[in-house]
């Protein structure tokens, strides 16, 4: 019986075999570190493609279009290489189309804005995480460090992290007006400058949002004041703290349950 070729159903192929690139139209020899970047990068508003020449991620607009004064007569202009941070494979070297206008004369790039915010390493995903973990650690961002390296392999300080929390418009949109009244409140010591602070955080326990952070040099004069300007006007119900003892006589004074 002579041999004859039959084509591959997609559903036996798995991260050792082929995998299709809708972006250069051939296949790609894939492992699992590039599928994961695949699926990555497809989490992200669709305005970019992506394909892996030399096992590096190259991205290009799916649509090469001036971003000054709207054409389409733009032609390559080489690339820009850039180190991004993904979840779950960490540092991967990239390179981004560069691209330049036949009317305009101006350059510019792939915008990657929804896979990564400008002037960052760190993808919207892995941001994104930290937002999981500062509500399972309570705030803690000493614990979330410590998960970014044992789950993902992936160095974060804890100023990074409280960086993204903090401009980041969706933690922000709490409404602190309707606080269910149960709180969490914990004091971490963090270096600024070479000094170290004091760092008090207060959270709703039941949406896990922070409801109040700040940074002062002591802690024993300081604690009082944190909880009474944070909780002022809000739903007082109970507080719970770890077992310093110093916390006994300030929360019963402030109206909460200990």
């Amino acid at each position: 019986m002579p041999n004859q070729k039959t084509n591959t159903p997609n559903s036996i192929l798995d991260v050792k075999q082929y995998i299709f690139c809708d972006s250069n139209g051939g296949l790609v020899l894939s492992d699992p570190r590039f599928v994961k970047i695949f699926k990555s990068c497809q989490k992200a508003l669709k305005s970019f493609d992506l394909s892996f020449k030399k096992d590096v991620p190259y991205f290009k607009m799916s649509l090469a279009r001036c971003p000054h004064c709207g054409t389409r007569h733009v032609v390559k202009y080489g690339f820009t290489k850039r180190t991004l941070v993904f979840k779950e494979i960490g540092k991967t070297n990239v390179k981004v189309q560069r691209y330049i206008c036949k009317r305009c004369d101006k350059t510019f790039q792939t915008d990657l804005t929804s896979l990564v915010d400008k002037n960052s390493n760190f993808t919207n995903e892995l941001k994104s995480e930290s937002e999981h973990l500062i509500s399972d650690y309570l705030g803690s961002l000493k614990n979330v460090c410590k998960s970014f390296k044992k789950f993902f392999g992936i160095t974060v300080s804890h100023q990074t992290i409280e960086n993204w929390l903090f401009v980041n418009e969706n933690i922000l949109e709490f409404d602190l007006g309707r606080c269910s009244g149960y709180y969490v409140f914990d004091v971490e010591w963090i270096k600024i400058n070479g000094k170290w602070k004091y760092h008090h955080t207060l959270l709703d326990s039941i949406s896990n949002c922070i409801v109040a952070d700040a940074i002062y040099d002591t802690e024993d004069d300081t604690t009082e004041k944190f909880l009474r300007e944070s909780t002022a006007n809000k739903n007082k119900i109970a507080i719970t703290t770890d077992l310093d003892k110093k916390y006994a006589s300030i929360i019963p004074k402030l109206g909460f349950k200990h």
